[in-house]
């Protein structure tokens, strides 16, 4: 799949389940784990495209890799589905989680998704402290979903998760808004 084709698709997709309309997604198949120069080249994107004071993750495997860049904390994961199996992701999560899960590779994209947003809160040591759930089905390629333990970290109650399945591989997205409670600067809050 060409690389503008799928950064389009996935843009269009997040912007729409995670109502953010300013979050991008970049693809790239050289930006994937089999490219052994894939973490320069991903670094060299994101200071070509990071504006000041927004958030960004980064994940790669085998054939692709992604940036996310947005105004709020976000998270990204991406794997090839077919190599998260049951056993792995029951070591990481609760028989309820993977019971209410559409899928391993589903359940592991969210919690790597997740773990990498909470780095604006307390993110935890280990992804087995993630808990996930409020999956609803939306198509045969689209999953939503919650962190259901968000106070855990400090974070917001309010976030936003989606998993794709594009081609041969699972990538999920987590979002926290930060559009309420906003603070804004001092020299805006000093009367004149």
């Amino acid at each position: 799949m060409d690389s503008l084709v799928l950064s389009e698709q996935l843009t269009e997709s997040a912007q729409k389940f995670l109502q953010s309309p300013g979050l991008q997604v970049h693809a790239r198949p050289e930006w994937g784990s089999h490219n052994p120069a894939h973490r320069d080249l991903i670094r060299a994107e994101i200071q070509k495209l990071l504006p000041e004071n927004w958030h960004s993750s980064t994940s790669h495997t085998e054939g692709v890799g992604v940036i996310v860049l947005s105004p709020h904390p976000i998270g990204v994961d991406v794997e090839v589905t077919e190599r998260v199996s049951d056993k792995t992701v029951a070591r990481v999560s609760s028989p309820e989680e993977l019971a209410a899960a559409p899928s391993a590779a589903a359940l592991w994209c969210a919690k790597e998704a997740c773990f990498k947003a909470l780095r604006s809160y307390d993110q935890p040591s280990v992804i087995s402290k993630i808990s996930i759930g409020s999956w609803e089905n939306i198509d045969s390629q689209t999953e939503t979903f919650r962190l259901s333990n968000y106070e855990t970290f400090n974070s917001s109650s309010e976030n936003r998760g989606v998993v794709k399945k594009i081609s041969t591989w699972s990538l999920a997205f987590l979002f926290f808004p930060l559009n309420f409670g906003l603070v804004l600067p001092k020299s805006l809050l000093t009367k004149r």
